[in-house]
């Protein structure tokens, strides 16, 4: 093993490559560690580290367009859209558990 990292310039598909045209900031690294490929972005403060994969492949290309600082504040707002309808949707189960659970305990005769 040569390292804990290889950074990655080419590949099969050119992903590394497209990626520079999506934000000229991105860069590839292969963790031996993990046995993934990380993107990383020279622009972030702090850690460079975006999201991982598994392969490289047009999904590494979608996620970094979904990623892009740009659409921060969209994306924040679609996060917490889904949050509030998971919420709902728990709340709803719950609700309906609740009713068959007292439901049944009242066709029993009572508690």
């Amino acid at each position: 093993m040569i390292g804990l990292y290889q950074t990655i310039k080419g590949d099969l598909f050119g992903i590394a490559r497209r990626l520079k045209a999506i934000d000229k900031d991105y860069f590839v690294v292969y963790s031996y560690r993990d046995n993934r490929y990380e993107v990383h972005n020279k622009g972030n403060k702090g850690n460079t580290f975006c999201f991982s994969a598994s392969k490289l492949d047009q999904r590494v290309l979608t996620r970094a367009m979904q990623t892009r600082r740009e659409r921060l504040e969209k994306l924040l707002k679609e996060t917490e859209l889904e949050n509030e309808r998971n919420l709902k949707s728990s709340l709803s189960k719950t609700v309906k558990d609740i009713e068959f659970g007292a439901e049944r305990v009242l066709s029993k005769g009572g508690l």
